[in-house]
């Protein structure tokens, strides 16, 4: 499949999938980043709760199987959660 002219990320977004660690479901999640010029609104992030402001950077995290529930992340919140998703402390 070749991605259309249209549906590149360019410069200012990143993506990549996350595969969830062996012995879970296999979810993949497309994992994008946000830059701060393009952030137009507020966001709670489900890590810690806590607000994304306006023009500040952050991913985006969507479920392959589940779009409706993408979720905007500090990017900081999303590497922990990661990290304990691997069964990873810390």
């Amino acid at each position: 499949m070749t991605p259309s002219p249209t549906s590149d990320p360019g410069p200012e977004t990143a993506t990549s999938p996350v595969v969830a660690p062996a012995g879970e479901p296999q979810e993949v999640e497309a994992v994008t980043l946000v830059q701060p010029y393009h952030t137009r609104k507020r966001y709670t992030c489900p890590g810690c709760q806590g607000m994304i402001e306006k023009g500040e950077g952050h991913l985006v995290v969507v479920p392959e199987h589940a779009p409706d529930l993408r979720r905007h992340w500090h990017r900081a919140c999303w590497h922990r959660e990661r990290r304990r998703r691997n069964g990873r402390s810390g």
